[in-house]
């Protein structure tokens, strides 16, 4: 770009110069000058290094001006191309030097009689253009100054994310409590307990949908409370501690509070309490806010941990998925032409011919399975890609890959469930499709899911040949309790009543949406 303005420089001053005198010296003043234009321009890496390249250009083009008599001014716009090129390139001290070295050039020639200008007259029209180059060759020097000292943004980025997660890789290794956020909010109803005695109580978050979520529960497996309540509402509005003469459990009678989890000004949660007699004393909320404030700062390290880790392994997802796709699948595509071509030559060799086709055949169906195993990397829940949606197209891709039919069902209420409880319930339901695909030899396949936070209800049957001895080499079933057990989830494997197999994955008690 740079070479490109110095050409059109030179073609410029050389026209004016032109226009204001046709003669000889003229035209090889201006000839010289657009080859000067044109040798600068090239690319010769030493020549920024060592720093030479802007002052001799600026030397011959003041060399170049000298040899038109009188000294033709409209020449001297020239210099402004390499003192802007040697601060762009090599800075302010390199730009001094080129402004200094042309004003010397040119009054070397008038004291050698090259120029018979008065020298009063002389000497300012040199000194105006040895400022201004000086100016411009200053300017380009910051801009130089600026580009290395400003890093891309996304290069700043990355390098933001590098130093936090070192950071947070030696911060989490001496963490006494782990970044679980389940198991931190259980804690935290535990140390709560012994400072405020309570019969039941449960901790909430915000789920994606803006929800109130129960992440923990305390005296109790499932509290069915109304998230809605005035209660919650208040606590959440004011981040200050609520407590009303009345149950939070409908029809039951007691005492309930609802405390803020803050993180600074922020609310990030609610704890609800729920006790028979007597009422709960708030007037120590010094010390429990103190509690919370500490607990609350874990607990949302967590959450943000949680959301990072869930993050990075969808990116990895998607990577395997990439892997398999261009890899292995490619190659065994390539071998399965191999292998109909080679069927196709050996139709006089019936044996051969039939063992070919059986080849070919077991190859489709590994394609088949790697591509449905791509899907199942790919497949993920996203802020605009709901639970629902997300298994409607997993086994309606099953569906279309293999030779199962597929009955589903969806009931699924406006708002949704945390991410990663979403996240955990998609993953067993792919498990419980694969399994019946791979294993059971259905002809047909039926999934219900129900949603209606914070509840839910999953449910994967075939007609099968129903649940076989386990081999010791088989992890699925395992992987599927541990991952309903990580958002405090039932599983439940049992022998249809037909025939088959059924999964059922139950997240609290459902009620039907309205």
């Amino acid at each position: 770009m740079l070479g490109v303005a110095r050409i059109g420089l030179a073609l410029s001053t050389g026209a004016l110069l032109l226009a204001s005198g046709f003669n000889g010296p003229h035209v090889a003043a201006v000839g010289l000058l657009v080859a000067l234009a044109l040798g600068a321009s090239l690319h010769v890496p030493w020549r920024r290094v060592v720093g030479l390249h802007a002052p001799l250009e600026a030397v011959a083009a003041c060399v170049i001006t000298l040899t038109v008599e009188p000294l033709p001014v409209v020449l001297l716009p020239y210099l402004l191309a390499p003192a802007l090129s040697a601060g762009l390139v090599n800075g302010a001290r390199v730009a001094v030097t080129t402004a200094g070295l042309s004003a010397a050039v040119l009054l070397v020639g008038r004291g050698a009689g090259l120029e018979s200008i008065e020298l009063e007259d002389y000497l300012t029209t040199v000194s105006q253009w040895t400022l201004i180059t000086l100016a411009v060759g200053l300017l380009g020097a910051w801009v130089q100054r600026l580009q290395q000292t400003s890093t891309p943004r996304e290069t700043a980025a990355y390098e933001s994310a590098y130093r936090l997660i070192s950071q947070l890789r030696l911060v989490a290794r001496q963490l006494s409590g782990g970044l679980d956020p389940v198991s931190l909010a259980q804690h935290l109803l535990d140390v709560l307990h012994a400072q405020l005695p309570f019969d039941r109580a449960a901790v909430y978050v915000r789920s994606s949908g803006g929800r109130l979520t129960p992440i923990a529960f305390s005296r109790s497996d499932r509290l069915d409370w109304a998230t809605d309540n005035p209660l919650f509402e208040e606590a959440w509005a004011t981040s200050a501690p609520v407590r009303a003469p009345s149950a939070l459990t409908v029809g039951l009678q007691g005492h309930a509070a609802v405390l803020p989890l803050r993180v600074g000004l922020r609310t990030l949660g609610l704890v609800a309490l729920e006790r028979t007699s007597p009422s709960f004393d708030l007037t120590q909320a010094g010390d429990i806010d103190s509690l919370l404030e500490e607990q609350s700062l874990r607990l949302e390290t967590a959450l943000l941990f949680s959301e990072v880790r869930m993050l990075a392994t969808a990116e990895e997802r998607r990577r395997l998925a990439r892997e398999i796709h261009d890899g292995i699948a490619q190659e065994l595509a390539s071998m399965g032409y191999l292998v109909d071509d080679l069927a196709a030559r050996a139709r006089y060799l019936p044996e051969l011919e039939q063992d070919l086709k059986d080849l070919r055949k077991e190859l489709t169906r590994v394609i088949s399975a790697l591509r449905l195993s791509i899907f199942d990397l790919r497949s993920e829940v996203q802020s605009t890609v709901g639970l629902g949606t997300a298994i409607s197209d997993y086994v309606r891709q099953v569906g279309a890959g293999s030779n199962l039919t597929v009955h589903l069902v969806l009931d699924e209420a406006p708002t949704r469930l945390p991410v990663d409880a979403e996240t955990e319930l998609l993953r067993i339901t792919q498990e419980a499709v694969t399994n019946a695909r791979k294993h059971a030899g259905a002809a047909n396949l039926w999934v219900t899911c129900r949603v209606n936070p914070p509840a839910a209800q999953i449910l994967v049957e075939d007609d099968g040949a129903g649940l076989a001895p386990g081999r010791h080499d088989s992890f699925g079933m395992e992987v599927m309790r541990e991952r309903a057990a990580r958002i405090g989830a039932l599983l439940a494997i049992r022998d249809r009543e037909d025939s088959g197999t059924a999964v059922e994955v139950s997240l609290g008690q459902i009620v039907p949406s309205q």
